[in-house]
């Protein structure tokens, strides 16, 4: 699960791809679930199976109670055995905060620091906690990732990852006043980003550097990570009526009409019609009826000159819509 903490930052990176709903702003969110109470953490670790959380932000530290409160819910309710790793920018991340993260029970520490606060990580090491760095991988930017690399290597930390640049909507106009372009084919990858990535890691090998060195393609991010983790949480949160794509998706027909009142007409449906009541729901807003596509027929000779739409939504807490079609 990713728990993000909150959108607060004191850095302002160029490439930061966080929406406006949550740069800068206080907000909580398990995946895409905006949490209210502790309740509806543990509920969506639930919902996806979840072996373990992320928590990122803006930068959690800043928000320091309600990150160690987080730590120790997860640790209480799921057990040592769930595995907690933390983001940070490392400016907020002084000895004392370190010490008291690793009591409450934090597995893992994630960098991404300005080169002033490059000895956070030593202390961080120096107190016994699992170190290392997350950076993107910056065209142009490969002089100092390698000094960044040989300080890692000297404090023994326990691991670099590099993850490919990538163009978002928020950050879009940074990227592109700075010359960055779209690789080829691709939908958000930065262009020569890969290729900066794995020359760092080669020179790596050359210079018989032992820090582990891993690189995060955004491919992998989308269409793997991200689909594993809809898939998961589809399965265990669809709606009797919704039927589970390979790719995470949930569908579902949706049934518009201005004739008779929604209730109404899945009344109608299962005492005319014979359709099951787990097989008929009501849409959130009230004005639409969902039900399996198995049903449709039933539903068109009910509610002549409805509109008819098979409906394809992530299984998220806001049900997004994917795509729809008329049927």
């Amino acid at each position: 699960m990713v728990l993000f903490v909150t959108g607060l930052c004191d850095k302002n990176c160029y490439y930061c791809p966080l929406s406006k709903s949550r740069k800068g702003k206080d907000v909580v969110y398990a995946d895409e679930t905006p949490v209210k109470n502790d309740l509806d953490i543990i509920l969506e670790c639930r919902a996806i199976d979840a072996e373990g959380t992320g928590m990122t932000g803006g930068d959690p530290l800043i928000r320091a109670k309600r990150t160690l409160k987080y730590i120790r819910l997860l640790k209480r309710e799921f057990g040592d055995g769930h595995h907690i790793h933390l983001y940070t920018n490392g400016m907020h991340a002084g000895k004392d905060l370190l010490t008291k993260l690793k009591e409450a029970g934090l597995d893992e520490i994630r960098f991404h620091p300005g080169r002033e606060f490059w000895d956070r990580i030593a202390v961080a090491k120096a107190l016994g906690m699992c170190a290392g760095a997350e950076a993107p991988s910056i065209p142009g930017g490969e002089r100092e990732l390698k000094e960044f690399i040989r300080y890692l290597e000297n404090i023994k930390a326990d691991f670099l990852n590099l993850n490919q640049l990538e163009f978002s909507p928020e950050n879009a106009l940074q990227l592109k006043q700075r010359g960055f372009a779209l690789e080829n084919g691709e939908m958000s990858a930065v262009k020569g980003s890969e290729e900066a990535a794995l020359h760092v890691i080669k020179w790596a090998e050359l210079e018989g550097i032992s820090l582990p060195i891993n690189y995060c393609p955004t491919y992998v991010k989308d269409s793997i990570q991200t689909k594993r983790r809809l898939l998961r949480r589809a399965k265990n949160v669809r709606r009797p009526y919704e039927e589970v794509f390979e790719d995470g998706l949930v569908g579902k027909v949706v049934v518009r009409t201005d004739t008779g009142s929604t209730r109404m007409l899945r009344k109608e449906l299962h005492l005319h019609f014979a359709v099951p009541l787990y097989a008929i729901g009501i849409s959130d807003d009230g004005g639409a009826l969902e039900l399996h596509r198995n049903f449709l027929d039933p539903a068109r000779k009910l509610m002549r000159g409805a509109i008819f739409e098979y409906v394809q939504s992530y299984p998220t807490f806001s049900r997004d819509k994917f795509a729809g079609s008329p049927c």
